[in-house]
């Protein structure tokens, strides 16, 4: 026991069990870095895990009812599955909004569609007419599904846009 209630322990010989207070602050910070080294090791080995393929849209989804989709006419843009739903008179057909140089979006422009990436055009049809792009956009399936929706396979493509339109009644 010091000889005093607040005195250091300074005496060598002194056999006390106690921890110094250097000692202990370096025991703590030791143990800090070992866990923050431990959960950033823990959360990389976690993300390594973790399936890629879940984070990608399915290649066949559904673009709605029949009656909703052919009832108006135009080109709409749906952004989850980066395609554009295009309908007239009664028929449908999907076309890629992926620029086949980078894989940016395309925008639709008056002349057909136009890469704000790097400056690819593409005419009415999707055909490359400038830029670094090597090929056209494609054309996906429209099919009627079990449940009575409008279904796109993306794993089904065409060039040839006249046999891409889908018809009701066909």
């Amino acid at each position: 026991m010091p000889k005093y209630r607040n005195s250091l322990n300074v005496d060598a010989d002194d056999r006390d069990p106690l921890i110094s207070r250097r000692s202990f602050l370096a025991l703590v910070g030791t143990g800090v870095c070992l866990l923050g080294l431990g959960g950033l090791i823990n959360s990389s080995v976690l993300g390594f895990l973790y399936p890629n393929a879940m984070k990608e849209p399915p290649s066949i989804f559904s673009i709605g009812r029949p009656e909703e989709v052919l009832s108006r006419d135009g080109k709409l843009f749906n952004a989850k599955y980066k395609v554009f739903v295009e309908t007239q008179a009664g028929k449908v057909r999907v076309q890629t909004a992926v620029c086949t140089h980078l894989g940016c979006t395309v925008n639709a422009v008056e002349t057909g569609f136009k890469c704000p990436c790097h400056g690819s055009t593409y005419d009415s049809h999707g055909l490359n007419t400038g830029g670094p792009a090597p090929l056209p956009l494609v054309y996906f399936e429209v099919f009627k599904g079990a449940s009575g929706d409008l279904m796109v396979d993306k794993s089904k493509t065409t060039l040839d846009w006249n046999a891409a339109w889908y018809s009701a009644t066909a």
